[in-house]
């Protein structure tokens, strides 16, 4: 029974102004990009017919991951605040372009995949500044409550994104849905400009990129829970990350013969799966196990996508994508609840850039499983992720059991 007492510890980093217009940014930015997302994929789909090429732009879309740790450094150099504008801004003009270039109607697969490239670049640099300016907003106690409502804000634009992304396709049409796209992230970089004054991180002495990566890295090797939460983050992106950003798509149109409403549907209800493990997570404190929350829900996700290889229909799916949905964001929010406490504040920058590094495996999963569609079918791409995640996964904990008795800052690093 969920009791007052628990809704108001859910719910108590709203209380927090400058984290208001944090997370309201966030969110803002995250339903343009699930939007975006569904409208692409879908015409790539239409105007290649190939699987593979939707993997390649859900792959580009994460290509500048392998500058997060550069971006790091800078992240722990410079102002959190400025340089989350900044990246934001650069989101409002990649949007502008690809809308310019609609209305004259020389849109094609070309400029999409370019423009994805581009795109990926802000979204790492996007990814990690978030992440590190999270624990300056909201404080060391609020911390695990703010990090899980942030997913779950994020959860629930990935609900409704694609959903609104595939009606408004459907019923309208490519300019309509990109001048939706532009203006919601406008909203967004509007709302990063109102965050008000934040404690400053303490900065760099200068920005050598390879001395300072080599002390986060020092930082993760003396701190052997951190290094598994990082090769963990690998697998998921590997393994079980690719089924909402490029398989889904496929199966949707070529399995189940839906439309982009369907699909939008379909990503949906995945979503909502998503949105209540956010907030399950965010009721709970560190005085729990949050490692094996980490480790069950990966294990939960790859079993998901297994039984979504062997589902039979379009309304069958929904149920499985949403159980799907619920292992992701239990897992994803344990870890990001661990690296963010467990890591200090003038290290964070360089921590999250190496976890933001581990999301340079989801091109590679990405192209991997949209080969396996192409050749075999996107059924055996499901199963092979699915597999794949549930012997990595056990492998994480068989390399580094500490992960399963994580549960606070003191009780890591003394073990």
């Amino acid at each position: 029974m969920i009791t007052e007492t628990h809704l108001r510890k859910t719910f108590s980093s709203f209380k927090i102004r400058n984290y208001r217009f944090l997370w309201l940014s966030d969110c803002l930015q995250a339903w343009a990009e699930y939007m975006e997302l569904v409208v692409l994929s879908w015409l790539i789909l239409e105007m290649s017919s190939s699987p593979l090429l939707v993997g390649l732009y859900g792959a580009l879309r994460f290509m500048g991951t392998i500058l997060s740790p550069a971006f790091g450094v800078v992240v722990d150099r410079f102002d959190r605040k400025l340089l989350l504008i900044l990246v934001r801004g650069s989101f409002v003009m990649n949007g502008l372009v690809i809308l310019s270039i609609t209305l004259v109607g020389t849109l094609n697969t070309i400029v999409i995949l370019v423009m994805a490239g581009l795109l990926g670049l802000s979204k790492t640099f996007d990814m990690v500044i978030r992440q590190s300016i999270l624990p300056s907003v909201v404080g060391d106690k609020n911390l695990n409550n703010g990090v899980a409502l942030a997913r779950a804000g994020g959860d629930v634009t990935q609900m409704i994104g694609p959903i609104v992304g595939g009606v408004v396709l459907a019923f309208l049409n490519v300019k309509a849905s990109y001048g939706i796209i532009v203006f919601l992230y406008f909203i967004s970089l509007f709302c990063a400009i109102n965050i008000g004054k934040i404690s400053p991180n303490q900065s760099l002495r200068d920005l050598d990129v390879l001395d300072n990566l080599k002390a986060g890295i020092r930082f993760v090797n003396q701190t052997p829970v951190i290094a598994a939460l990082l090769a963990l983050a690998v697998i998921i992106n590997l393994a079980t990350f690719p089924i909402y950003f490029g398989l889904i798509s496929v199966l949707a149109k070529e399995v189940f013969s839906s439309t982009s409403t369907g699909l939008g549907f379909m990503m949906g209800t995945y979503s909502w799966g998503a949105v209540l493990g956010s907030l399950f997570a965010g009721g709970r404190d560190s005085s729990g196990r949050i490692g094996r929350f980490a480790i069950g829900g990966a294990f939960l996700w790859s079993t998901a996508i297994i039984l979504l290889a062997l589902v039979p229909s379009f309304v069958i799916s929904l149920p499985t994508l949403f159980v799907a949905g619920l292992g992701q964001s239990i897992c994803v929010v344990a870890i990001a609840m661990m690296l963010l406490s467990l890591t200090p504040d003038n290290l964070r920058g360089r921590v999250m850039g190496l976890r933001q590094l581990g999301v340079y495996s989801l091109p590679l999963g990405l192209l991997i499983s949209g080969t396996i569609a192409e050749i075999w079918g996107v059924r055996a791409a499901l199963f092979v992720d699915g597999l794949l995640g549930v012997l990595l996964v056990t492998a994480c904990f068989i390399v580094w059991p500490d992960i399963l008795k994580a549960r606070s800052i003191r009780e890591c690093t003394e073990s």
